[in-house]
């Protein structure tokens, strides 16, 4: 009985060594117990001069940590809860989920939109946050670093991004598709960063286009059996505390948690340089400046729609002048069609009606601006606003609208949610009848006030079905909006899916054992 007892435990032991011997170190725990980090990323005490951080930083795609660096900001000391809700308090700023992918938060102002006094009014009993375009007044209390102060970097700066919430933030494992300098007012944060060099390794989500995207990695909880390549991606950690600045080169890997019951930060993002002029930094000392005056490319006066995200436009005008100029060597006709081919080549919008409409409108404003002659040395003379005007229409993201819902939402939905609530309530509905239907869809309660408005035509504050069948039309007319569908968040959630059931199984088989 004792020799079947000791053989039945090396057999369990055995077993177990088996199994244990197939899971990788840091296998179904947080990302970064993969393996040791390479350490804390450089951090320095003094902000380099524009031709140094050129030369070291900017140039070969090494991130850097300012240290204290955005504590001479005027918003380090003035941007108070009440502060900013007194002088600030109406701009509009736009919300996501304080874990990425979740559902779009409602605001004041409706999906993911919010006023920054109704935000600040309870955020630390939210789960959300707000990212979104710096709103132009409050990019007088934002200084722009001196390393950017001369040269192309004061040529190429984009937009500012706002970020706030009361910390528990925690995002992908993503890149972005500018530069950035990145400076913490409130809180900390924890980076981890990737050099694009193992990008080959990460395991990133399908239909993801240009150059931002996401990895399928559930970042608390790292599949390594099946993304075992990635146990191999060496990393970087970044400690920011209130008052540091990050400098985050395009297109590295990183993720993100935040923390205190206030995390508060300013991203200025500038153009993925390939080469520097360095007009201007002939100086012996540079000094930073307000981003008020910086002239950036994409701002936001803190009402209507946003560009946030929107692309660079100087490489829009590099690309259509090199497209340009092969056809010119072809001698072939530079018209619509051109455009609307170079568009389908290139996986430009989901929709063929959107390709080609989109072709015809920038054929319409090429000719107009370059006087009907379109040619690749033209092109390249193109004004800041002309090319903007350019990007406005292949960019125009109904996220940075105020229309969202309208785009959020399918007609067929709404029709349903209306034939819904009026069999519900015998042919008529009031107001919060359809504003209880229309949150559980995921709408918000100001819109669905909108649209009651629209359809209680005779103003006795109940909509009947003679009354919808005179505006229906209308109502669905709204939610027509046809817009690029991100298949990478469809395949994100699918495989996250798949891990997580993937997951649960071996916890069940090593239980056995």
């Amino acid at each position: 009985m004792e020799s079947y007892l000791i053989c039945l435990l090396c057999i369990l032991q055995i077993s177990t060594r088996k199994i244990h011997g197939k899971i990788p170190v840091g296998h179904g725990q947080p990302l970064g117990r993969h393996m040791p980090s390479d350490g804390h990323v450089e951090e320095l005490h003094a902000v380099p001069t524009p031709p140094l951080f050129w030369g070291k930083y900017a140039s070969t795609r090494t991130p850097v940590v300012f240290k204290g660096a955005a504590k001479s900001f005027p918003a380090f000391n003035l941007w108070t809860d009440k502060f900013l809700m007194e002088k600030f308090g109406s701009l509009e700023v736009k919300l996501e989920s304080k874990t990425e992918k979740n559902k779009t938060p409602i605001g004041e102002r409706g999906l993911g939109r919010d006023t920054i006094k109704s935000y600040l009014s309870n955020y630390r009993m939210k789960d959300s946050y707000v990212v979104s375009q710096l709103p132009d007044p409050m990019a007088e209390d934002i200084d722009v670093l001196s390393c950017l102060s001369c040269g192309t970097f004061v040529e190429r700066i984009m937009e500012a991004t706002l970020w706030l919430s009361s910390g528990g933030t925690s995002s992908l494992l993503h890149r972005d598709a500018d530069n950035a300098v990145n400076c913490l007012l409130n809180g900390t944060k924890d980076w981890i960063l990737i050099d694009p060099k193992y990008e080959h390794k990460i395991p990133i989500a399908q239909g993801d286009k240009g150059y931002g995207g996401f990895a399928i990695l559930d970042v608390n909880s790292v599949n390594l059996i099946k993304y075992s390549e990635f146990q191999h991606v060496p990393w970087q950690y970044a400690n920011l505390t209130a008052g540091d600045c990050l400098f985050l080169p395009y297109g590295y890997w990183h993720q993100v948690r935040s923390y205190g019951s206030k995390n508060m930060a300013v991203s200025v993002l500038f153009s993925r340089l390939k080469e520097f002029n360095p007009s201007g930094c002939d100086e012996t000392e540079y000094s930073s400046f307000p981003l008020i005056d910086a002239g950036m490319v994409w701002t936001y006066p803190g009402h209507g729609p946003q560009t946030l995200g929107n692309s660079d436009p100087f490489e829009i005008r590099d690309a259509l002048a090199e497209k340009v100029g092969d056809v010119e060597s072809t001698n072939e006709k530079i018209d619509a069609n051109m455009l609307f081919k170079w568009f389908t080549e290139s996986e430009l919008f989901d929709h063929e009606s959107q390709r080609k409409s989109v072709a015809d409108s920038m054929y319409r404003e090429l000719k107009a601006f370059l006087n009907g002659r379109i040619t690749s040395e033209s092109i390249m003379d193109l004004s800041v606003d002309q090319l903007k005007s350019l990007v406005m229409l292949i960019d125009g993201d109904p996220a940075n609208t105020e229309e969202y819902e309208h785009a959020f939402f399918a007609p067929d939905e709404i029709r349903t949610m209306i034939d819904t609530v009026l069999t519900e309530n015998k042919g008529r509905f009031n107001e919060d009848m359809l504003v209880t239907a229309y949150e559980n869809l995921g709408g918000s309660e100001k819109i669905a006030g909108e649209l009651f408005n629209e359809m209680d035509i005779d103003q006795d504050g109940l909509v009947t079905e003679e009354e919808i069948s005179q505006i229906l039309d209308d109502i669905l007319l709204k939610f027509e909006k046809e817009y690029q569908n991100d298949p990478s968040n469809d395949y994100y959630m699918k495989e996250l899916e798949k891990d997580k059931k993937m997951m649960k199984n071996l916890e069940k088989q090593r239980d056995e054992l």
